[in-house]
């Protein structure tokens, strides 16, 4: 896929930060300020150059602006000798322009990655270190970060190590997700291990989260861009299923009205016995894979990215997510149990390692996959919000999606109060998937 192999992305234009103009990211991403940076990660590199292209393609990103940046240089060896020195990152930018900033809430979701790569997993890390030997396994499934500042994150690139993105057009395969499966699994494993050893630094950790888009606060800002996005996605269902379906009628009652965004505050706040730091935006282009050079099908490794959702929420959301988003109806059927198992499983071996003791509603697996299964049924519609925004952006082509690179002027594009829209060309295979959702939901007795 090009440039888009390890572009950070966010989940819609409700979770947006718009595009920073090449001349305020050329004046961001100097080559001076990535000589200062590496003078402390590598002191023994010069550099000299510096190439800036794009992170990713239309379509692959509606977050912040995404660059690729081409370091070269010289390093000294400890005999004097000096040898080409190249690296690649991948920078995430804010605009400088504050009518954007404003318009699609960037200050906090930066400021949420921020907290995560600075504070957030540094000390889950921390507190895994004390929790594993050398020879015991860990979760170091994120990508390493240079600098994380308020209006700048510079990451590795991790294309550099094989990564690359999924076909977001086609959904994941099953070794896929089983794959991504494991990684959140142990990343909830230590968040939840956490609260339940330390609940008192766990407390201060959570303060640190601002929820990016589904609080009480938003609610006027998103009205329009949540009225439209649920009647696109009830047209949808109901040019697929019949209008008198027992499918079409749940998906009406969840979306239609007022209330749909209270729903999605409530199920995003809600606090459950299964409430941790979660990733908040678990979507194909969140999922970087590493594959076997002689077998394509198979992973080697899985990487997540973008931490701007981050949110304190029951786990079963991020599941939710994946599950429902990220795979197809005829995956589902045939596999949805044992992708189910394999998650529930992974977390509570993780749980053992990490815990002096377990509490009593998760101290054995059986009651581990008791609760999780409640808190699915409980908050799994909130994936059905979720896909409104997924589903038309994972099934549109790139020559259709809005371009997050055009240079803006200083003032927001649509009116002066509410969340810019994104408008997608409806399509076939969007139609089915939202459908298929909905079926699946209803049948599962979540909706």
């Amino acid at each position: 896929m090009g440039i888009t192999e390890t572009a950070t992305t966010t989940t819609g234009m409700g979770a947006a930060n718009g595009a920073a103009s090449d001349d305020e990211s050329k004046e961001i991403l100097s080559l001076e300020v990535f000589q200062e940076l590496f003078k402390h990660v590598e002191p023994d590199v010069e550099i000299d150059a510096l190439e800036l292209a794009q992170g990713s393609d239309r379509g692959d990103n509606y977050t912040a602006a995404l660059y690729r940046i081409n370091l070269s240089g010289k390093r000294q060896s400890r005999d004097g000798s000096q040898h080409k020195w190249t690296r690649s990152v991948i920078c995430k930018v804010m605009p400088e322009s504050v009518a954007q900033r404003e318009a699609y809430k960037s200050d906090k979701l930066f400021r949420n990655e921020v907290e995560f790569y600075t504070t957030i997993m540094p000390e889950l890390l921390k507190f895994q270190a004390s929790k594993t030997g050398r020879e015991s396994p860990v979760f170091n499934a994120i990508p390493k970060c240079y600098t994380a500042r308020h209006d700048l994150l510079i990451m590795e690139d991790l294309r550099e190590r094989g990564f690359q993105m999924s076909d977001r057009h086609k959904g994941l395969s099953m070794e896929e997700t089983q794959s991504v499966l494991l990684q959140v699994a142990q990343l909830h494993a230590l968040s939840l291990a956490y609260k339940f050893e330390h609940p008192l630094e766990f407390a201060k950790l959570c303060s640190l989260i601002s929820e990016g888009i589904f609080c009480t606060a938003n609610t006027s800002w998103y009205r329009n861009y949540y009225e439209r996005l649920t009647k696109n996605a009830v047209k949808m269902v109901s040019e697929v299923l019949p209008a008198d379906s027992k499918y079409v009628l749940a998906m009406r009652n969840f979306a239609e009205g007022s209330s749909f965004f209270g729903q999605m505050v409530k199920l995003a706040s809600s606090e459950s016995p299964l409430s941790a730091i979660c990733h908040g935006d678990c979507w194909v282009n969140n999922f970087l894979y590493h594959y076997d050079p002689e077998d394509p099908q198979r992973v080697l490794e899985v990487a997540l990215i973008d931490f701007q959702l981050i949110r304190y929420s029951s786990i079963a959301l991020d599941i939710a997510n994946l599950l429902y988003c990220c795979t197809t109806k005829e995956m589902r059927d045939a596999e949805l149990k044992t992708l189910l198992k394999i998650y529930t499983n992974e977390l509570f071996r993780w749980l053992e390692i990490l815990c002096t003791d377990l509490p009593e509603h998760c101290n054995t697996l059986e009651k581990l996959q008791e609760l999780f299964a409640e808190e699915l049924k409980a908050y799994g519609r909130f994936a059905l919000g979720l896909a409104m925004d997924i589903i038309p952006i994972s099934t549109c082509s790139s020559e259709d999606a809005p371009d997050m690179y055009l240079n803006r002027n200083d003032e927001p594009e649509e009116e002066d109060e509410g969340a810019p829209m994104l408008n997608f060309p409806p399509n076939d295979l969007c139609r089915q998937k939202m459908s298929e959702i909905v079926i699946d939901m209803v049948d599962g007795d979540m909706l």
